[in-house]
């Protein structure tokens, strides 16, 4: 589900634009203009934004107010790495691009299900031969006993008691890599439109990123108080639409503003240009 580059699609929500590196997002350098306060977001389709026009994403609606009224830098980039239906696991490989743009942080999208997801999609890459390109995850399919024909809910039952090792190494993966390379690592919760059973794992998930080293942002009460038909797509539909990424836009500001020491100036995140 690799997003196709320099394309502009027309969907009955508005225009989507896919830049040259393949992001949903305005054009961006490679290389951050000098003092500029360049951020990665990474995630799936509620950052990419499926759903709104251009423009209409909380990506570009908070880059807009840092760049009007944050006043730490000259300039604030934030660069949309989401890919509709990435999971966890997909995330590390968005990390390695978004990273090549030498972003001074790293903002991770979480949704609902992060730990049965990654778990699921480790299942389905075995099954589908994909190669793993990460020999402690390899490690845990092989210990797990995983092989290539077991049907799924076979392989859901050996794995699953690997579930938290494989979203807990995730998450030290993405901290660690950030980390080597300058970027701070933000894990941002962004729950799903709709209540229901995946906020079971919500707790753990987030004990799991603190643990791995993360500044943690919760916006899981985000829509609490709202009416959930006027913030989701359609009723067979849970992505935010415009409304929905407005409120997230707001409440992500405001949560980056209150831990802006934290965010924007905190030293081992100088500003490397």
């Amino acid at each position: 589900s690799e997003m196709v580059p320099s394309v502009v699609l027309d969907t009955n929500y508005g225009v989507i634009s896919i830049i040259r590196w393949g992001m949903r997002d305005q054009d961006y350098e490679r290389k951050p203009p000098p003092n500029t306060y360049r951020i990665a977001m990474l995630g799936a389709s509620s950052v990419m934004g499926w759903g709104v026009a251009d423009g209409q994403t909380f990506e570009a609606l908070v880059e807009d107010r840092l760049k009007r009224e944050a006043n730490l830098h000259a300039n604030y980039e934030i660069l949309n790495f989401g890919v509709q239906g990435y999971q966890p696991l997909q995330q590390l490989v968005s990390l390695e691009k978004a990273l090549e743009f030498e972003p001074n942080a790293i903002f991770y999208i979480a949704t609902g299900r992060e730990i049965s997801r990654a778990t699921r999609y480790l299942v389905e890459a075995t099954q589908k031969n994909v190669v793993i390109p990460f020999e402690p995850l390899r490690e845990i399919v092989a210990r797990a006993g995983l092989t290539r024909d077991m049907d799924e809910t076979a392989a859901l039952k050996r794995i699953n008691p690997y579930s938290n090792e494989i979203l807990s190494w995730t998450y030290h993966r993405i901290v660690e890599r950030s980390r080597e390379n300058g970027a701070l690592p933000v894990f941002i919760f962004l729950p799903q439109v709709r209540e229901g059973t995946w906020q079971e794992e919500t707790p753990e998930t987030l004990s799991m990123a603190e643990k791995a080293g993360f500044i943690i942002i919760n916006l899981a009460d985000v829509y609490s108080g709202q009416d959930i038909t006027t913030i989701r797509l359609a009723e067979w539909d849970d992505p935010p639409n415009v409304l929905g990424h407005t409120l997230i836009a707001s409440r992500l500001y405001d949560e980056l503003r209150k831990k802006r020491d934290v965010i924007f100036n905190s030293p081992r995140n100088a500003l490397k240009h």
